[in-house]
């Protein structure tokens, strides 16, 4: 399926996103909590990966959560946002954050935007094909072992694919689950969600909620297996096939997240970016617990070391 979009306009993917003064800021030391089989584990968010894509820019808002991150570059239409880079000589990149167990043990919290290459079937608007990292069974056990050990794992929309290989019995995606962006059918517009995690409800002071579906062909949850928290869930327009008109499935998850092994994996349906700024930094700050910001007064205390 070749599917119209086009890629969102970008910063630099090679560069540390989050500098004040010229002072770059240390890892951040926190911790968030997850319950497998009701025991508590305490897991350290000491630095955060996130690799850009071309549609989503969850890497924003952590900007302006003050959350420290390292992006690695994804993009799939092409290795560099500058065509006056050698992409080669840029060595973080999506390839080598999953592609080495070792690289991703540096890490505490993976992000991985809609749109990072090679975690679906073909580039979008072309028939080159963009499985090299979701088809290699390397790269799915390294990403498996990372959330075991007690990683966190953030994707959205387009990432389905990955989140479909590694853990195919948590959530029951629309179409052939055999096949890489078949559940890519959601309809653009605007969804109206209920919130179903009560402390989610607490931080935003409402029980439904407005999510913008910027695009069309969003992959689209059916149904989610009993260990699956389900934050938000709705209504929605999707395709059963490109011959058939929008029809209506109700009560679809938008916003989950589930236990594996010490770690935690969420998954959005939806874009971060495409969200307003309060509505994409509560749900992310509440959901994903752990983001917390720098505590600029200690940093000026030490000067800005870390």
């Amino acid at each position: 399926m070749i599917l119209p979009r086009s890629p969102i306009p970008r910063t630099c993917a090679w560069q540390r996103p989050f500098a004040l003064g010229g002072v770059l800021f240390p890892a951040l030391l926190s911790s968030w909590g997850c319950a497998p089989e009701n025991v508590f584990q305490e897991i350290p968010l000491d630095a955060i990966a996130v690799s850009t894509g071309d549609f989503d820019r969850v890497e924003e808002v952590l900007l302006r959560l003050l959350v420290n991150h390292q992006l690695y570059e994804g993009y799939i239409s092409d290795p560099s946002y500058d065509p006056d880079i050698d992409a080669d000589a840029i060595s973080l990149k999506v390839e080598t954050l999953l592609g080495d167990p070792d690289e991703l043990a540096v890490y505490g919290a993976v992000f991985l935007n809609s749109g990072t290459r090679g975690l679906g079937a073909y580039v979008y608007n072309d028939v080159v094909t963009d499985d090299s990292l979701v088809s290699d069974e390397a790269v799915l056990e390294n990403v498996r072992s990372f959330v075991q050990a007690g990683g966190v794992l953030v994707l959205s929309d387009w990432a389905y694919d990955l989140l479909e290989a590694c853990w195919p019995d948590e959530l029951d995606f629309v179409g052939d689950d055999l096949l890489l962006d078949d559940a890519q059918r959601g309809s653009r517009g605007v969804v109206t969600s209920n919130v179903l995690d009560f402390d989610l409800q607490n931080a935003l002071g409402e029980v439904s909620l407005a999510i913008q579906y910027d695009y069309s062909y969003w992959a689209v949850i059916e149904s989610a297996s009993d260990g699956v928290d389900v934050y938000l869930a709705g209504d929605i327009l999707w395709r059963e096939s490109e011959s058939q008109g929008e029809t209506e499935l109700q009560d679809v998850p938008l916003l989950v997240g589930f236990n594996a092994g010490l770690g935690r994996v969420f998954f959005s349906t939806f874009h971060w970016r495409a969200q307003s700024t309060q509505v994409a930094e509560t749900i992310l700050s509440s959901v994903v617990s752990g983001l917390e910001p720098i505590d600029q007064a200690e940093m000026a205390d030490t000067g800005g070391e870390g």
